[in-house]
């Protein structure tokens, strides 16, 4: 299996990410229209995902034919589904089918990149481990022909209990080991689902540590908004502090100048009438 294909299928959406170049595969995008998804055939010699991008309308048209066709697809590694509505209604659905992953809102590109990446990194490694397990279950076949063989040879000989033997351990060991490489398979799959939980969590973390920042944001801005207000009232509290001082000032010069006045118009008459 050399090949990757990632399904974008939507109205009239693009496909968020730029197609990357892996190591060990080739990557491919192809787009399909929601009407042509349902009669989509997906070849099993390529590792397909789903990119669904719908409405909760469109949804509702597509979803009996869509989990139809494709819930237990066996050739269709996983169906990532975005949508521009509230994605609780999905995941109310979907959250018991382990085929499908639903996004929240907003798409956050990095975590959908890495998502794609796992995916396609678990079913590479496992397709190559079937190939492994098929290849020893080609040699099985083949040592029975020389078990045939060898009874045939040794019927008459005082080697062939140990012939024999010799070889059904080998084929033995083969089995042991077929079973092994499906242990370890299922092994796969299950941290796959485990890692997909894993990340799909982060991602809403992140998505409300963001909202918590955004939120920790305005609730500043509006205490430096109060702040300014607060610096404004106070210097148009200590303008009119220095207005009230300088009207007491004027008012305390005035005053101090009448009494000189009535002082001075006193002697004056003291002296008029001859008693100082």
């Amino acid at each position: 299996m050399k090949k990757s294909v990632i399904w974008n299928i939507s109205s009239k959406d693009k496909f968020p990410l730029e197609i990357w170049k892996h190591p060990k595969l080739t990557i491919e995008l192809k787009h399909l229209s929601l009407s042509e998804a349902t009669d989509l055939v997906v070849s099993d010699q390529e590792i397909n995902i789903f990119y669904l991008r719908v409405t909760a309308k469109e949804w509702k048209d597509l979803r009996e034919k869509f989990l139809k066709n494709f819930e237990l697809h066996p050739f269709i590694s996983i169906i990532i589904l975005s949508t521009p509505d509230d994605p609780e209604v999905f995941n109310q659905e979907l959250v018991s089918k382990s085929k499908f992953l639903v996004l929240e809102n907003p798409i956050h590109l990095r975590e959908l990149r890495i998502i794609l990446d796992r995916i396609i990194q678990v079913e590479f490694y496992k397709n190559a481990a079937m190939e492994i397990g098929n290849g020893c279950l080609a040699n099985v076949g083949f040592f029975e022909g020389v078990f045939s063989l060898a009874h045939k040879e040794y019927e008459s000989k005082e080697h062939e209990t140990e012939a024999l033997l010799s070889i059904l351990e080998y084929e033995e060991k083969v089995k042991i080991n077929q079973d092994e490489i499906n242990l370890a398979m299922k092994k796969v799959d299950e941290l796959k689902n485990l890692e997909l939980i894993e990340l799909h969590e982060r991602i809403r973390a992140g998505e409300l540590l963001d909202a918590l920042r955004e939120k920790e944001l305005k609730s500043a801005i509006e205490e430096k908004k109060a702040t300014e207000r607060a610096l404004e009232y106070s210097r148009v509290e200590e303008i009119n502090q220095d207005k009230i001082i300088q009207a007491q000032d004027r008012l305390f010069s005035y005053t101090e100048k009448e009494i000189l006045e009535l002082l001075e118009e006193n002697k004056k008459l003291k002296k008029q009438l001859g008693l100082s």
